[in-house]
This record gives structure tokens, C-alpha cells and sequence, in this order.
């Protein structure tokens, strides 16, 4: 028997008394605690300037895949159900429109050097500058204009020493602004060892101004034998969180998922004695998404990190992450799917098999892969204050989106926005206030997807697009706070693709990344994302673009 946290949706012009009627249960289940690991730092130093970096001269950088087991779904197949949520219209207009739309890291851009997929682009916007990372380079822009500021920089190009200079590196590099500390973080792992004895480390760059093109805190942090894969991280307020998935030292054989904390006061003072805190779980805990704070207002003190991940057909696991950085101890719940939380039932992507090449695109018989046993990057953290959602109490907020499949056999965005009252609160109180699976045709495939809302509450989602009649694109969609719930309106296009992907590649996956990046502006109002689209057929020669947007009445 398991915990089960009830989920209900709830209106968005119904007050917090509907709100506390709605029941939650929990039964509990004894399980062993999971191995919690303490490690401090293997290598840690100043960088020089990213700006000087820039103009080093750059060698060609590669990335390495073995042939792991994470290309299987950790989830079993489910078969077709009525989706409660689809919405297979769109009318009226958009209340959101483009502003920036520039050219990003990939083919074209000044520096940048690669032969190999995938750019899994990702996005984090500061003050006056906003950062992409796309496959091994990331450059700095300037957010008003949307002008380069940098070449493209290969991150190992900011190591000179440790294991983090002399790594293979796995990928899934990400990006982010600490919006409350001004101050940037980039990370990847770092895989060593030759093949069945792999060991991992976190490669962790702090910046110690707002200026993206300064000096970095670097860290280097050991992440145990095996292959930590699929790292994705949070910003909270104590506390860097990472999730890993650990496919062991054969790179092979999944372990289960093994998130980490950092000690973030540390790091962001440039102390080397900063502590990580890993927690390895069992392999029925898969790609588990931290929350990451969006809003200028951060949680509630003491409040516990709370991570996410897609468990079958009809739930999300739901976890919580307690750290006391005094005692320097952490602990997990949710391990082992004992904190269940439904959700509208959906048919999982690729017709109930999650995982697949079955993304249809113009002009090729090739299939692209989806990723749709995972939830995708981010889960959204919104504190609603101050705030101007209807009614006037303010609340947590938790938005998040991942790939099914619609009534029409193509694939859909499923999204979710979850509340709480804002105050500390326990796992149990988190609720589904709405959902929706934007489907707005039968003919386009829709996967890929990133969500972010800004401070009055209105939604925008970023996806890739394709059909047997276009090449794969970009679009975003989003909706007005007083939108009916569950709703978007009618999508805008960011840029038509102008080419297929035409090879196999990546162990006959046809992969198309693992994540792209929807991100909130510090202004409150702007919505910025990236993604990837190819301008000519091919197998590497992939592009990707950033845009921004913003609501019409947002100011």
C-alpha cells in the first residue's frame, strides 16, 4: 500500500475554501531509508575572466554516449484512454506576442565548432545578460538588443585542472540565474574511467558578479562510481539541487535516481570547504525534476525542495528533499513511488510505449524520437508574492509539462499547474489546480516542450513542432490568467524548420534532444525561450533560435 496524495482541480475564481476541502490521505509505508553520501569538493579555484576565454583559440570538443540503458523506458508500456484534459481547439487570438527572436548557438554562429547531435539547448536570463548552452558551448547576450556579447565557449575550456579538464563529458549541460543571489551557475557532469568502471563528478561553475562574462567559483564534486546521467538542477533557497540518474559503473545497469544538494550559501561565498549531500534511490525512481524558483520572492522559510517525476500513466512520484546544512544532513520521502499524486489519466507518447522514433517530419521517411517517460525541464517554482492573480490570495505554484499522446495518434503537450497556500507546508497540502493536453489539431506532432508563467500568473509553453507536411519548428502557446482553465490559445510561430533530420544517430535513436528552456525575465513580464531546428537537411548541422515574448496588459 501507498502514500497517495488526492489531487483536485480547482477554478481559478474559486477561493482558498474549495481549496482546503480538498482531501488528502496518506497511508504509510515503511521502507529502509536510502544511502545518503556526504562528500566535499575534489578541486576547487578561480577562473579567469569567460571574456578572455573567449578569445583563446577554441579545439574541436566531443561528447561521448555509451550505449546505455536509459534508452530503455523505465516504464512499462499503458495502453489508449480517454484524455479528460485534451483540448483539440484553439480559437480566437493570442494575447502574447514575439519580440527578440535572434539566432542561437549551432551552425553559423562565430566560435562554434561540433559534427555531433544533440544541442539540448537550455536558457537562463539575468539582469542585463541572458546565457544559452547548446551540446559543448554556451555565449553570453545582451537581453535588450539580443546581440552576442561572446563566441561560442566550449565549457571544458573554463578547466585547467582535476577531473572536470581531463573528462569525457556526458552532456545535459544546464544554465541558471539565481535570481535572488544575482549571480549564474553552469554545470555538467564529467564521466571518467574506462567502459564497467565509470565514476562521475559534477563540474560546477558559480560566477562571482551578476556579469556573465566575469570570474567563476570552480567546483568539482565527486558523484561516486557509475554514470551519472540526465542531471537536471534547481535553484532553491538554502540549497543547489541536482537529480541524476545512476546507470552504474558499467554504464549499463540503471540504479535508480541519486539526487544531490549543495551547500549554496557556501558556494556562492567561494568557500572550498562547501558540502554536497547525495541520496542514492532505488531503481523504481526514475528522472526525477527539481523545483526551480522563478519568482523574486522565494519559499517560505524552511519550506523543503520538492521534486517531481512521471510514475505511470495516471500519477507523478512526488518527492521531498529536507537539508540542515548546520548538521549537514538531508533526507529523502517519496522514494519508491510512496508518495503517489494522479493526475487526468493519458495515453503515454509513441502510443502508450513513452519512448519511440515516431515523429513524422517533411521530405524523409525518418522518425524522431520522443522522450515521453520523463517530465521535461523545468519545474517551474512561482511564489505568489506579491502577486495579481484573481482572487487575492497569493499562493505556491509549481508548473510543469511533458509528452502523450492525443485522441488523433500524434503527440501533445500534457501541462500542470500545482498550488499551495504560501506558507511552509507539508508534501500532502500540494494540489492540481489545472491541466490540460494541447492538441489543437490531428495532424501536427507537438513534443519537446518547456512551461514558465509570469507575474500575473499567464503560461507560455515552447515546443518543437513537426508533421509529414512541415519540417520541424518552433512554436509557443500560452494563456491569460482569467483564460478558462485547463486552456491555451492559439500558438504563434517562432521559426519554420527549413530541413529534416536525416541520419540515425546515437545507438538507431533518432534523437532530438532531451530538453529545451522556457525561462521568466527578472522583469516579471518577459518570457524567454530557446530551442533547436535544422535550416537544410542533415545530420549535425542543427541550429537553434531564441525569442522572447510577453502578455499583452503585463507590465
Amino acid at each position: 500500500m501507498t502514500r497517495r496524495v488526492r489531487a483536485a482541480l480547482c477554478s481559478p475564481l474559486l477561493a482558498v475554501g474549495l481549496l482546503l476541502l480538498c482531501g488528502v490521505a496518506l497511508l504509510a509505508k515503511e521502507n529502509l531509508p536510502p544511502a545518503r553520501t556526504v562528500r566535499h569538493g575534489v578541486g576547487f579555484r578561480v577562473s579567469p575572466p569567460l571574456r578572455e576565454l573567449a578569445k583563446l583559440p577554441m579545439r574541436r570538443h566531443y561528447r561521448f554516449y555509451p550505449n546505455r540503458s536509459r534508452l530503455q523506458s523505465q516504464r512499462p508500456p499503458a495502453g489508449v484512454v480517454v484524455d479528460t484534459v485534451e483540448q483539440s481547439t484553439a480559437e480566437g487570438g493570442s494575447n502574447f506576442a514575439i519580440d527578440i527572436n535572434v539566432g542561437g548557438v549551432g551552425l553559423g554562429f562565430s566560435g562554434f565548432n561540433t559534427t555531433f547531435n544533440y544541442p539540448d539547448a537550455n536558457i537562463a536570463v539575468g539582469d542585463t545578460q541572458l546565457v544559452q548552452w547548446a551540446n559543448n558551448s554556451l555565449a553570453v547576450f545582451d537581453k535588450t538588443t539580443g546581440m552576442a556579447l561572446t563566441p561560442a565557449i566550449p565549457f571544458s575550456s573554463i578547466w585547467t585542472t582535476g577531473p572536470c579538464s581531463q573528462y569525457t563529458p556526458e552532456g545535459h549541460p544546464i544554465v541558471q540565474w539565481d535570481g535572488i543571489a544575482h549571480r549564474w551557475l553552469l554545470a555538467e557532469n564529467a564521466v571518467m574511467g574506462a567502459p564497467d568502471a565509470y565514476a562521475g563528478y559534477a563540474c560546477i561553475a558559480i560566477s562571482t558578479s551578476p556579469d556573465a562574462t566575469s570570474t567563476y567559483y570552480l567546483y568539482q564534486f565527486s558523484l561516486g562510481s557509475g554514470y551519472p546521467d540526465l542531471a537536471k538542477w534547481g535553484i532553491w533557497s538554502t540549497s543547489f539541487f541536482q537529480s541524476n540518474d545512476n546507470f552504474g559503473a558499467d554504464a549499463k545497469t540503471f540504479i535508480g535516481s541519486d539526487p544531490c544538494a549543495y551547500n549554496r550559501v557556501k558556494m556562492l561565498a567561494g568557500d572550498p570547504s562547501a558540502e554536497q549531500i547525495c541520496i542514492q534511490l532505488s531503481s523504481s525512481d526514475f528522472a526525477l525534476m527539481p523545483a526551480d524558483i522563478d519568482s523574486p520572492v522565494g519559499p517560505p522559510v524552511g519550506q523543503d525542495e520538492f521534486l517531481l517525476s512521471l510514475w505511470d500513466s495516471s500519477d507523478l512520484a512526488l518527492y521531498s528533499f529536507h537539508v540542515d546544512w548546520s548538521t549537514v544532513t538531508g533526507s529523502i520521502t517519496g522514494g519508491g513511488g510512496t508518495q503517489l499524486f494522479p493526475v487526468p489519466a493519458f495515453t503515454p507518447a509513441c502510443n502508450g510505449q513513452y519512448l519511440g522514433a515516431c515523429v513524422p517530419q517533411l521530405s524523409t521517411p525518418v522518425l524522431l524520437d520522443v522522450l515521453g517517460d520523463r517530465l521535461l525541464y523545468r519545474l517551474v517554482y512561482y511564489n505568489g508574492l506579491p502577486g495579481k492573480i484573481p482572487p487575492t490570495v497569493a499562493f505556491q505554484h509549481w508548473l510543469v509539462v511533458h509528452d502523450v499522446t492525443a485522441s488523433g495518434g500524434n503527440t501533445a503537450e500534457r501541462w500542470y499547474e500545482f498550488l499551495a497556500l504560501p506558507r511552509r507546508i507539508p508534501v500532502t497540502s500540494i494540489r492540481l489546480f489545472q491541466s490540460g493536453t494541447y492538441a489543437p489539431d490531428n495532424s501536427n506532432y507537438r513534443w519537446m516542450g518547456s512551461i514558465a508563467r509570469d507575474q500575473d500568473g499567464d503560461i507560455l509553453m515552447g515546443y518543437s513542432e513537426s508533421s509529414s507536411d512541415i519540417y520541424p519548428s518552433i512554436a509557443i502557446t500560452g494563456r491569460l490568467v482569467t483564460d478558462p482553465p485547463g486552456t491555451m490559445e492559439p500558438e504563434l510561430l517562432v521559426i519554420p524548420g527549413g530541413g529534416a533530420y536525416t541520419g540515425v544517430f546515437d545507438h538507431n535513436l533518432n534523437r532530438w534532444g532531451d530538453y529545451t528552456s522556457m525561462r521568466l525575465d527578472p522583469d516579471g513580464c518577459t518570457l524567454w525561450y530557446t530551442n533547436e531546428y535544422y535550416t537544410t537537411n542533415g545530420l549535425s548541422n542543427w541550429s537553434t533560435q531564441i525569442n522572447s515574448a510577453t502578455f499583452a496588459g503585463c507590465q
